[in-house]
């Protein structure tokens, strides 16, 4: 289910914005059902699933991880929020904020200084979400995307800092 999901949403992102070969390239590899295993069995990723009533359907979900981005400063007290998405449909309705606080309250069980992300750069609507939660830009990188460079920018929210409040983001 997850690969799926993956799939479905990062298409639905995507189509229209990036090579449309690339994407199937991304997705062939970076949503494989093994993908999703690998980081299920490993205690140190945690994987959300959102779903929609009445029927269970899924419509989003969330992975949150040990970082794997190119800062100099990364620490084993950051957490990276891997993947978000939620369908186009869904949004707009805190569904993306729900899960946002959930990735929050893990990196505080974690003792988490910092959450961190990817975020493509000319992925407005994200970037401008992210903003509003909180996050701000620390860095870019280099995101291979299918064969496709890309570039992304690497976001961070500061979790020790006073103003990071669940209540905040709901």
């Amino acid at each position: 289910m997850l690969s799926l999901i993956g799939q479905a949403t990062f298409l639905e992102a995507f189509a229209g914005v990036l090579d449309g070969q690339s994407i199937l390239a991304h997705c062939a590899g970076a949503h494989s059902i093994e993908r999703y295993r690998s980081w299920l069995a490993d205690s140190r990723y945690k994987l959300w699933l959102a779903e929609i009533s009445p029927g269970n359907a899924p419509v989003g979900y969330m992975v949150v991880s040990p970082p794997d981005l190119p800062l100099l400063n990364l620490s084993d007290r950051d957490l990276e929020l891997k993947r978000i998405y939620v369908f186009s449909r869904f949004q707009g309705q805190g569904l993306g904020k729900r899960l946002l606080q959930k990735a929050i309250t893990e990196a505080h069980i974690y003792s988490a200084e910092r959450l961190l992300l990817g975020v493509y750069k000319h992925n407005n609507a994200a970037i401008g979400f992210y903003t509003r939660m909180g996050f701000h830009k620390v860095g870019t990188r280099k995101f291979n995307m299918g064969g496709l460079e890309c570039d992304d920018y690497i976001m961070e929210l500061a979790l020790a800092s006073e103003s990071v409040h669940l209540e905040n983001i709901l």
